[in-house]
């Protein structure tokens, strides 16, 4: 059984993640607050410790196989919280010798390889970066700066992408690809930790961005 490093897991996709993946995985997840996770599984070890931290990260990757990164920001993250976690996390990972990570950021984030939005797409993100406030603006550059970190490794990484998330119940339809050819704008939490799950053991997208929906 192999052991996945958790990083965000006390958070609104961490919560279904966990369920969805702890009867054929081990996680190790790395959690500022434990008791915001109530889940209570033979395969589930709870560290508490600061995703910012060299030692506690450490502690989370050691022995593990993959890492999955469901890091975001709160109203109160500093604007390169993803970043700087995510640097310290790959530095932590050649260290332990793991090779192999996914991470979750936003639908703003581009790929400018194989995107081709649409006048709606382009819309959102200007919103994002003009109109929404500081705190939405910094959660994207954030996110595309910690993209670039995760992009200069030479890891087996995923960087799942995901427009506007819900708490909706899982539609059990996902549609993958990039920005422009993949229609919708939503997708519920219930369903990308299924995907997240699927992609550990298909990886089906190794150095790619997937844009993930549950279509229109």
């Amino acid at each position: 059984m192999q052991t996945i490093a958790l990083f965000g897991g006390s958070g609104r996709t961490g919560v279904p993640f966990i369920k969805n993946s702890l009867n054929d995985y081990k996680i190790k997840a790395l959690i500022r607050n434990p008791e915001k996770v109530e889940i209570r599984h033979k395969n589930l070890e709870v560290i508490q410790g600061d995703v910012m931290n060299l030692t506690d990260i450490n502690a989370c990757i050691s022995g593990a196989d993959v890492v999955v990164s469901l890091i975001g920001h709160d109203k109160n993250s500093p604007a390169s919280f993803q970043t700087k976690a995510v640097e310290t996390i790959l530095e932590s990972m050649k260290n332990h010798k793991v090779s192999r990570i996914i991470s979750l950021t936003g639908g703003g984030v581009r790929d400018e390889k194989v995107d081709n939005p649409g006048f709606m797409d382009n819309l959102v993100v200007f919103v994002m970066k003009n109109l929404a406030g500081k705190g939405t603006r910094n959660a994207l550059e954030d996110g595309i700066s910690h993209t670039k970190a995760i992009r200069r490794s030479d890891l087996e990484w995923t960087i799942v992408r995901a427009p506007m998330l819900t708490r909706e119940a899982a539609k059990g339809n996902i549609e993958v690809g990039s920005v422009g050819s993949v229609k919708g704008f939503k997708l519920t939490r219930e369903d990308l930790a299924e995907f997240l799950y699927r992609e550990i053991a298909e990886k089906k997208y190794i150095r790619q961005m997937p844009f993930v929906t549950n279509g229109k």
